[in-house]
């Protein structure tokens, strides 16, 4: 590159996987933040189901919801994995850089733009459509192309990422050797790649019977949110917390220094991409028998529990047989790797209770407390991966003490919500409120109380994600240099880690 190009010329054009993987996780950084915002206020309004007492109307209050959904899994899960997957993947398996470099540089900026338009579309009384119909059709078609471009941006680096991982390994690395991150992303991205289409395939349904003239079916407000749901629950939800299984499993051996029984981790994280896979449960397109009460969806949701009773069965070997003490300078990411699988179990526990017809769970908020259990997981396994591979993303040495207290903050808050949705699940609680008493379902002093835990909840989760960011920004400012190989690992990426600034 020429030495007169400009910094932000240099910024844009790169295809350096550090820097885009700073690029992704500091973008998915704010998406959280903003993300865990909004379902905030919409909490804070669900305080009182009586009315619509701080925000005008149901529609409004559903915007708000929607956006809490839409954010967290394509504004701050998926491009926080991705922005991990692009520094660490490529090292792993001994590639100098992803495959496709361009493409990849191309999907994150295709990626950022999306997500602006995304959230300027919920800004200008768009979103994703609302109950009552009174959204601003133009401002709606807004967010689905931006949408739209977002899934496009993930689609492009998934690509590489699995490309890298299946044609950029160094010689004589089969497939069966790479490790367990690279693994997780390459079965994580293959069913991402099978299901990102048909939810793009729903936008343009929804888009194009949404322009030009009034909607005939898939365009109505009222409908375009069942035809995305699917996406953000059960079962698709674990797909996007897939990735990990493979984070754990890198640091939990290395951590107390003993081996992994690499097949049956391998098989768990096969066995729940599997039973991950979510596109078939669309309740809007419902023939007879709804698609969660069919007996795939019901035997699925048992499957997904013993996915992670084997990855757990795998990872308690390893615990067994380690070192009595473990060093202390690798508890952080070991405490939160176990924190987030605890609450993957839980999430598929929950998973499988919705499934239980006879508990009448269906429609509630257990079905939200299943998504944050899970979506909660992966943010604290995410931490887990910057605490550990911190170094190889940012170049500098890792400050594990500011990473700790965002994951604690992010387990306990989020841990909160999903207790109280699932609480508030059995005694009736709608998922979505609305602001009419009616539409809320059983509504007593202990759904108010319980709502107000998740307030609290959100609200030290919303904590966490700003002390994450300052720590962040911290961390680029910082002149310590990173370490060869902070935790005696074996694998590739720690072979040849000299940073970069």
């Amino acid at each position: 590159m020429s030495e007169n190009t400009t910094v932000i010329e240099r910024a844009v054009t790169t295809t350096d996987p550090a820097l885009l993987s700073r690029y992704w996780i500091g973008a998915a950084g704010l998406g959280l933040f903003l993300s865990i915002g909004v379902g905030f206020l919409a909490a804070l309004e669900r305080l009182d189901l009586s009315t619509a007492s701080i925000f005008d109307g149901a529609d409004v209050i559903f915007q708000l919801w929607s956006a809490h959904r839409v954010g967290l899994v394509l504004l701050a899960v998926l491009p926080l994995i991705l922005g991990l997957a692009t520094a660490v993947v490529p090292r792993q398996v001994g590639a100098s850089s992803l495959v496709f470099p361009r493409m990849a540089a191309a999907g994150f900026w295709v990626w950022l733009f999306g997500a602006a338009i995304t959230v300027t579309g919920f800004a200008v009384d768009g979103g994703v459509g609302a109950p009552g119909a009174t959204s601003q059709t133009q401002a709606v078609a807004i967010t689905l192309v931006g949408i739209m471009m977002v899934l496009l941006g993930i689609g492009a680096t998934t690509i590489c990422v699995l490309t890298t991982v299946v044609a950029g390994r160094s010689s004589g690395m089969s497939l069966g050797d790479v490790p367990a991150f690279s693994w997780s992303m390459l079965v994580a991205g293959t069913m991402w790649m099978l299901t990102l289409p048909v939810l793009m395939g729903n936008l343009l349904l929804v888009y194009v019977d949404l322009r030009g003239r009034s909607a005939v079916r898939f365009g109505a407000e009222e409908a375009i949110w069942e035809q995305l749901s699917w996406a953000f629950t059960n079962p698709q939800v674990y797909l996007w917390a897939l990735p990990l299984l493979g984070i754990v499993a890198d640091i939990i051996p290395v951590s107390v220094k003993a081996k992994l029984n690499t097949n049956r981790m391998f098989g768990a994280i096969c066995l729940l991409g599997f039973v991950g896979f979510g596109a078939y449960a669309q309740t809007y397109f419902d023939l007879g028998t709804p698609v969660r009460q069919e007996a795939f969806s019901v035997v699925a949701a048992f499957v997904a529990v013993l996915a992670m009773l084997m990855a757990l069965g795998a990872l308690a070997g390893s615990l067994r047989n380690g070192a009595k003490e473990t060093d202390a300078s690798s508890a952080t990411p070991l405490v939160l790797a176990m924190l987030s699988l605890l609450l993957l179990l839980v999430g598929t526990v929950v998973g499988a209770l919705n499934a239980v017809e006879s508990l009448d769970l269906a429609g509630t908020s257990a079905i939200g407390a299943q998504m944050i259990f899970t979506l909660a997981a992966m943010l604290v396994g995410m931490v887990a991966g910057l605490s550990w591979w911190g170094d190889l993303v940012a170049g500098r040495a890792t400050p594990q003490r500011p990473l700790l207290i965002t994951g604690l903050l992010l387990t306990l808050g989020l841990g909160l919500v999903g207790v109280a949705d699932l609480i508030n699940g059995f005694n009736g609680l709608n998922d979505f409120t609305g602001a009419v008493l009616s539409e809320a379902g059983n509504s007593g002093s202990a759904v108010d109380t319980l709502n107000l835990i998740v307030v609290i909840g959100l609200g030290m989760a919303l904590v966490g994600a700003l002390n994450g960011m300052i720590s962040g920004c911290q961390h680029l400012r910082s002149s310590e240099p990173a370490v060869a190989n902070p935790w005696g690992g074996t694998t590739l990426e720690w072979s040849d880690n000299e940073g970069s600034a």
